[in-house]
């Protein structure tokens, strides 16, 4: 059966789980059916499976592959690197035809926007730069300018993914976000696109020496031990 992807990118704490839950309750047909999919031990939601990292690639349970749905969402850990965790995603897509990426969406915790950490904004600018919508969550009144700086940042560069804003983990227009038409400027998951051709991605092109060209900062820590 062929099944959209959706990967989902974001900090601790930002609602992906929730939004994705929303998303999929708004979102999808009676005829439709979802299988998400998250690095949590032991995720809390009907249709949740843990995935876990091994071999620099998403180890995904066999019976939860093999089950007939007709989205899949892939949550990814924001305590691994981006760019490794994108690599897998290409591998998953390429050995499983029956699976097309429909939307990467970037989940903001508007929190943190308050840190001004270097850290931090690099880590978004990375996101930012493989999102097809920013779904702005955890706002409140005292960071609203900061969340305004950061939808004019992105403005600045002009940038084609969409902005929404979310209350409580609830997404105003589900089938407007997960509409699969393509927003992000990588070209990475184009496949008429050869990762090692000069339209390479910036994040995943490696040295010489194997490191990663421009390297994407992990300013989360430590996993908590449910993870």
């Amino acid at each position: 059966m062929h099944r959209l992807l959706y990967l989902v990118l974001g900090a601790p704490d930002s609602g992906r789980q929730a939004i994705v839950q929303d998303l999929i309750e708004g979102g999808l047909t009676e005829e439709e059916s979802a299988l998400t999919l998250t690095n949590e031990k032991f995720p809390d939601g009907e249709g949740f499976t843990s995935w876990y990292w091994e071999n620099s690639s998403f180890q995904i349970p066999e019976e939860a592959s093999e089950s007939p749905t007709t989205h899949n969402f892939l949550i990814f850990s924001p305590y691994l690197d981006l760019a490794d965790q994108i690599e897998a995603s290409l591998d998953l897509l390429d050995t499983d035809k029956e699976l097309t990426l429909a939307r990467i969406l970037f989940v903001v915790h508007c929190g943190l926007l308050e840190e001004a950490s270097t850290k931090i904004h690099y880590w978004h600018e990375a996101c930012a730069h493989y999102a097809d919508v920013a779904l702005l969550n955890r706002q409140k009144g005292e960071n609203i300018k900061k969340i305004k700086e950061f939808k004019e940042h992105y403005e600045s560069m002009r940038l084609p993914f969409l902005v929404e804003s979310i209350r409580k983990n609830r997404v105003v227009n589900p089938a407007k976000i997960l509409d699969p038409t393509s927003r992000r400027i990588s070209h990475v998951f184009d496949p008429e696109i050869d990762v090692d051709s000069d339209l390479a991605d910036p994040y995943l092109e490696r040295l010489p020496t194997g490191e990663r060209a421009k390297q994407i900062s992990l300013p989360f820590g430590e996993p908590p031990n449910y993870m």
